[in-house]
């Protein structure tokens, strides 16, 4: 059965957001982008739009995570492999990584909090932040479902 993927927004935005994923998965990522403007028309959008994707990326790893454990962040040199400060990331993959580990933990202030701090004060160098934080989960996403779809 061949299915066709959507190319232009839905109705829906989960169905917008899964498309997106789909031409990802499909090795497509270009064909994404014109799905994902949409929601980078204000912060609310933007903001379900990272929240839907880290969600994806960390969905299935809470069922593994011990009672009481947490979500933690490292950040390796990846040409040393040895650690390396969070804050030499760029802004947007920054945020996504801290980002993440936020949903993850379900502490939605901090979520919240970081976002606002990506898109304050509201100029070209936040948007191009928010362009890469959108880039970096949707490729986290895509990662995480293709691992979850191999034997």
């Amino acid at each position: 059965m061949n299915h066709t993927i959507p190319t232009v927004p839905q109705d829906d935005p989960a169905e917008t957001i899964m498309a997106a994923l789909a031409h990802g998965l499909t090795g497509h990522p270009e064909k994404a982008a014109p799905l994902l403007e949409p929601f980078l028309t204000g912060p609310t959008p933007a903001l379900g739009l990272l929240a839907a994707l880290a969600e994806t990326t960390v969905h299935n790893d809470r069922d593994t995570l011990p009672t009481n454990g947490a979500f933690g962040l490292l950040v390796l040199d990846p040409t040393t492999g040895k650690r390396a400060n969070i804050n030499d990331l760029p802004p947007g993959i920054r945020f996504a990584a801290q980002f993440t580990a936020a949903w993850a933990n379900n502490d939605r202030d901090t979520a919240h909090d970081l976002f606002h701090a990506l898109i304050t004060p509201h100029d070209d160098a936040a948007a191009e932040a928010v362009a890469d934080a959108v880039r970096a989960l949707f490729d986290m996403a895509v990662a995480t479902l293709k691992d979850g779809t191999r034997p």
